[in-house]
């Protein structure tokens, strides 16, 4: 079983009035080992207006998508050389 699966199987077992105390002490925990991962977990979503310039690079990355004009993740990784990394 891997570490996933037992915390998915650990969230399911716990009882619906520990989830709040669950959550706050995984955070806890998450704020001692790792101060990135937390502030990354924790931060505000983005506030900022999308730009015209960005609506544009996105519509232009779906046209490409549409047109077929892709690699997947494990032919990028053997064209960088990194394929070794691919599970």
């Amino acid at each position: 079983m891997t570490t996933k699966d037992e915390l998915h199987e650990l969230v399911e077992w716990l009882p619906e009035g520990l989830w709040e105390k669950a959550h706050k002490s995984l955070l806890q925990e998450l704020k001692k080992a790792d101060p990135v991962a937390y502030a990354l977990y924790t931060a505000p979503e983005d506030d900022e207006e999308e730009t015209e310039e960005e609506r544009a690079a996105v519509a232009e990355a779906y046209e490409a998508i549409a047109r077929g004009e892709v690699i997947s993740h494990e032919d990028l990784m053997r064209e960088l050389g990194l394929d070794d990394r691919v599970d």
